[in-house]
């Protein structure tokens, strides 16, 4: 028997391959496929715990390599609802309201690209969980940067020029730790450096080219980056330590939990009023 993870753009579910005692007729069915395949299984679904899973016997059902005709793409990733165009309008927009001359240059330094900005539009924010769809990660910007703005109505203290920059650039090591073919998959550079450290470096890579940036705002900026998962445990590398770098940390934490929990009502496909998802576990579905 082997186990693996199966996945479409509903989500994944484990399943459980049982092959009898030929232990190398077992190994040939799984080295018939590899990840990033598509694959046609049927079998019986069941329960493991409070998690559906998938059981192929070797008389009771089937794992093989997917025939072209079989599947479309659009099974395997989903888009966001969201129009992409609006969203990037409401960013550039932004982009521009604010004041600062060194954030503006710093981030026309990445707006003027268009490799970057094609790939700013299109890339998912995550490889599962939350805004793991084409457009997830301008989507998920959009909505820090919606956060961020209603935070400065109730505290207009805040530096918004140095929170609306951070907002905008918070998450765009993404844009190098993801890539999409029939699934969402992460980069090898993804995995050996995590987008939190590549958009650290990249954004101070762009200000080493920018005449006279302030270091103190340099150093703010790639301390939002690097402090807006919250807790080291989390993937930070630093706790917040100034007002708009918490306001980072916080909008992207309720950004991206309340997204899972909406998109879990709308992919609802039982009629009991709970579904398991993961990580949240059960969902409340009425």
């Amino acid at each position: 028997m082997f186990d693996i993870v199966v996945t479409d753009k509903s989500g994944e579910i484990d399943l459980t391959y049982w092959g009898g005692d030929d232990l190398e007729a077992v190994q040939s069915v799984f080295d018939s496929f590899a990840k990033g395949n598509v694959v046609y299984v049927s079998g019986t679904v069941g329960t493991w715990g409070d998690q559906k899973k998938i059981d192929v016997g070797e008389d009771s059902g089937e794992i093989r390599l997917a025939n072209e005709d079989e599947y479309v793409l659009d099974d395997f990733i989903c888009k966001t609802n969201q129009d992409i165009e609006s969203l990037w309008g409401y960013i550039t927009e932004t982009k521009e309201s604010i004041n600062n001359p060194h954030l503006k240059d710093l981030l026309n330094a990445f707006f003027d690209d268009e490799e970057f900005v094609e790939k700013f539009k299109t890339i998912p924010a995550a490889v599962r969980y939350h805004h793991a769809c084409i457009g997830g990660l301008l989507e998920h910007t959009w909505e820090v940067l919606e956060y961020c703005k209603k935070t400065v109505e109730i505290h207009p203290s805040l530096d918004k020029d140095l929170l609306f920059a951070g907002a905008i650039l918070h998450d765009i090591g993404k844009i190098r730790e993801n890539e999409v073919s029939l699934g969402i998959n992460q980069t090898r550079e993804g995995m050996l450096l995590g987008h939190i450290y590549i958009g650290a470096e990249w954004v101070k890579d762009k200000i080493s080219t920018i005449s006279e940036f302030p270091p103190l705002l340099s150093d703010k900026l790639i301390h939002i980056i690097l402090s807006h998962h919250g807790k080291q445990e989390y993937g930070a590398f630093l706790t917040p330590q100034f007002p708009e770098a918490a306001t980072v940390s916080c909008a992207d934490d309720i950004g991206s939990k309340v997204s899972q929990y909406i998109r879990a009502k709308k992919d609802k496909d039982t009629d009991d009023f709970r579904r398991y998802v993961r990580p949240l576990r059960w969902i409340f579905l009425e």
